[in-house]
């Protein structure tokens, strides 16, 4: 009997550590800013975002999770929204999930601009 009571303390133990560890990685985000003379461009995410095989959209978010992109003071913010649709908020207006035309191209842009920092990031310092 204390050869289980052992081992139930020794799993509740490891799963406390478990949780721990990945609490650790909850409210973790990463900013990237670039500046010129012609750009001002500010890129902040959180949680797990993937974006479109065509790389022409967001595609998920996880619960919690954002990415806020800004460009020369036109942007906006994306999160999880409701029935696993993204929600965009463009320039501190309402919350929507259907594009006009127009943002589904600036979200094109962004996309792709978010891609090829992340890919910095990621690359082996010379």
């Amino acid at each position: 009997m204390k050869l289980v009571s052992k081992k139930i303390q020794i799993i509740v133990l490891a799963l406390i550590i478990l949780g721990t560890v990945a609490a650790c990685d909850r409210g973790k985000s990463t900013t990237i800013i670039n500046k010129t003379d012609n750009l001002s461009q500010r890129i902040k995410y959180s949680g797990k975002i993937v974006f479109t095989e065509k790389q022409d959209g967001i595609e998920y978010i996880s619960n919690g999770g954002y990415l806020e992109f800004d460009q020369n003071g036109r942007g906006f913010k994306a999160k999880e929204g409701p029935h696993d649709k993204i929600e965009y908020r463009f320039d501190g207006d309402d919350k929507i999930t259907d594009l006009s035309n127009e943002q589904k191209q600036f979200v094109t842009q962004a996309v792709m601009i978010v891609i090829k920092e992340r890919a910095k990031l990621r690359s082996p310092k010379n």
